[in-house]
């Protein structure tokens, strides 16, 4: 997996008290028993913790842990 990959899942971790190995890829928000309003929690958690700021259009276009990821990739995003 890639950094960024495991950047992310150290956010879900954090935020949410996930298992790790159930953040997998695939994974959508309702698989992680997360909803709407966790979707805003881990858009301002990856702002802080990876200086990635995600819209509310982009938000409502996420369906799974890869299309976050993607979008980190894209952005370049780096640990603080």
């Amino acid at each position: 997996m890639s950094s960024a990959h495991d950047s992310v899942v150290e956010v879900f971790v954090a935020r949410f008290d996930l298992d790790a190995e159930a953040v997998v890829p695939e994974a959508t928000f309702d698989d992680l028993g997360l909803d709407s309003l966790s979707q805003l929690e881990l858009a301002t958690a990856l702002k802080k913790r990876l200086g990635v700021v995600i819209s509310d259009e982009e938000l409502s276009e996420i369906s799974t842990v890869s299309d976050i990821v993607a979008l980190v990739e894209k952005r370049g995003a780096t640990v603080r």
